[in-house]
């Protein structure tokens, strides 16, 4: 055997100490030497960048990011996979997601990091390089075959306290799946003991705390696992896997919400143009189409009525094509109430940012306003960049309304006005919460109002009550609400489409809209309790990038 013997590099003291000095001063180097800055278009928070260097460099790239609610963990996410792919070091990546949160993360990824994910919808889709799937689809065969059948240079999991118990498909999906890189990523850790902690970083790092025998009798002062014993060793154990920052420690406090909802009465041709949608939506079996019509009768009379004239050209059925027809004349011919609800918000708050999911809605919006002497400024997707801007800064000078839609709202920030009016309402919460971040941000001194239009006992009316009552949407700390969320194994907008398909009246509907609120409460009331635990046996612990081991 022959060994060779490599002397010390020259320009060091000749010592070990020397040696490890340097070494540890190239890590020091090499830890500002971040790539994403340069690539972003944004400003990511301090602790944030900070949470990057320390996945990257002390973590191997394999954490949980377990930071309190509102503080950013896609972000730091997102950083850590934009890092690691400037470097090369990452070309195929899977993020795991609750079903209701796969568009938002689809949509965060492209708009901030410029990363097109491919949301999985198939089997084939999996041969991707960047995909997103809900681990709902992904747990089920033949797409967890495609999922563990292909090794992944980064796995996110997302919510991923769904797979803490080792009885569930959720862990043995994410045990399954190869990866060299793992985030795993949740506010709430723990639900009722110290065990789940376990079963997370054992994904992570498996053994990093022995057999879970070991683990009870090394860190368990009590039966339940809630007390805990040799608690310095442990942090010091979780510091190797673990980031959670906590709000109090980064100073990320935003000004108050204040929410304000009007309701709209409709008029006898609004109401008789509704009644006939309804009539459309218990004969479709297409859950899409069903969310498509269902929304844009709340939004504008005119917007379902071409909307029906537009499928007219494509429908077979005779009884169809008559009911659409019927659709479009009641639709032309109706009143449009929302609209004047409209003019007297807009009176009271003079400027103000104004969201609807429809161009047709936007532009009967934009005429009715300019019609009574307000600056109005249109904004959607299909504006050229150069024509986005002229509007912000026309907008931003003269002020009036800026008038947008959901597509081309993504990107705006808008913390010179305190106004948003949601005009028409998203069934997907996290639209609705995009829709208040644009002006409810880091960089608002103002506190904000949020101005909900909704027409009475309409599908719109029972999701603003679950939203606003049941889930406390409008006044959540960013992230609250997508925890709830996620604890649902459907889409919450297909919930809704079934509820139109089933419901034979607006009375069965109503009843059907209470359930479900009192679902979602309940899931509210869980959250909390959760949270309150997380935060007993987390503040014994000292885990974040702030206050640091």
């Amino acid at each position: 055997m022959i060994i060779q013997v490599v002397p010390f590099p020259s320009h060091l003291s000749g010592s070990l100490d020397g040696y490890l000095n340097a070494l540890k001063n190239a890590r020091s180097r090499m830890r500002e030497e971040l790539l994403f800055p340069r690539e972003i278009d944004f400003e990511p928070l301090p602790h944030q960048v900070e949470v990057v260097k320390r996945v990257i460099y002390e973590m191997g790239t394999r954490a949980i990011l377990a930071d309190e609610v509102g503080l950013g963990k896609t972000i730091e996410a997102g950083l850590v996979l934009k890092e690691k792919m400037l470097r090369r070091e990452v070309e195929r990546a899977l993020i795991l997601t609750p079903a209701s949160l796969t568009e938002q993360w689809r949509s965060e990824m492209l708009e901030k990091f410029g990363l097109e994910f491919t949301v999985a919808r198939k089997v084939d889709d999996f041969s991707s390089e960047l995909v997103i799937s809900s681990i709902q689809r992904a747990r089920r065969e033949p797409y967890r075959s495609a999922a563990i059948s292909t090794p992944w240079d980064m796995l996110i999991v997302d919510e991923a306290h769904h797979a803490r118990n080792p009885k569930t498909q959720n862990h043995d999906l994410v045990r399954a799946i190869r990866s060299k890189f793992l985030l795993l990523l949740t506010a709430t850790p723990v639900s009722n003991s110290l065990k789940e902690i376990y079963y997370l970083a054992d994904l992570v790092r498996p053994g990093i705390f022995g057999t879970y025998r070991e683990f009870v009798s090394r860190y368990f002062s009590d039966r339940r696992g809630l007390d805990v014993a040799n608690a310095e060793e442990l942090k010091m154990k979780l510091y190797g896997v673990m980031v959670r920052n906590r709000r109090r420690d980064v100073f990320v406090d935003l000004t108050s919400r204040v929410v304000r909802t009007h309701i709209a009465e409709q008029s006898h041709g609004e109401r008789e143009l509704y009644d006939l949608v309804l009539e459309f939506l218990r004969r479709e079996e297409n859950k899409l189409r069903v969310i498509s019509y269902a929304k844009a009768a709340t939004s504008s009379p005119r917007t379902v009525a071409k909307m029906a004239w537009r499928a007219l050209e494509r429908e077979k059925n005779l009884g169809t094509r008559d009911l659409l027809l019927r659709i479009y004349r009641a639709g032309m011919d109706a009143e449009f109430s929302k609209l004047s609800l409209l003019g007297r918000v807009a009176e009271s708050v003079e400027s103000g940012v104004i969201f609807t999911g429809y161009l047709e809605t936007q532009r009967e919006i934009g005429e009715y306003l300019s019609s009574l002497g307000f600056d109005v400024h249109l904004y959607h997707g299909g504006m050229g960049s150069e024509e986005k801007g002229r509007a912000i800064e026309n907008f931003r000078s003269r002020g009036g309304f800026l008038v947008a839609t959901d597509s081309g709202g993504e990107g705006l920030n808008l913390q010179f006005v305190n106004t948003m009016v949601n005009f028409d309402l998203p069934w997907n919460p996290m639209r609705v919460e995009q829709r208040i971040g644009r002006i409810h941000r880091i960089g608002q001194l103002r506190d904000v109002y949020v101005v909900n239009l909704a027409y009475g006992d309409t599908v719109e009316e029972h999701i603003l009550e679950i939203l606003d009552k049941k889930i406390d949407l409008f006044r959540s700390v960013v992230g609250e609400v997508d925890a709830i969320l996620g604890a649902l194994e459907r889409n919450f907008e297909s919930i809704i489409a079934e509820i139109l398909m089933k419901a034979r009246s607006r009375e069965e509907m109503r009843r059907e809209f209470e359930r479900i609120g009192e679902s979602m409460a309940r899931m509210r009331s869980e959250f909390e309790r959760i949270s309150e635990v997380n935060d007993e046996i987390f503040s014994r612990f000292e885990l974040g990038v702030v206050g640091g081991a």
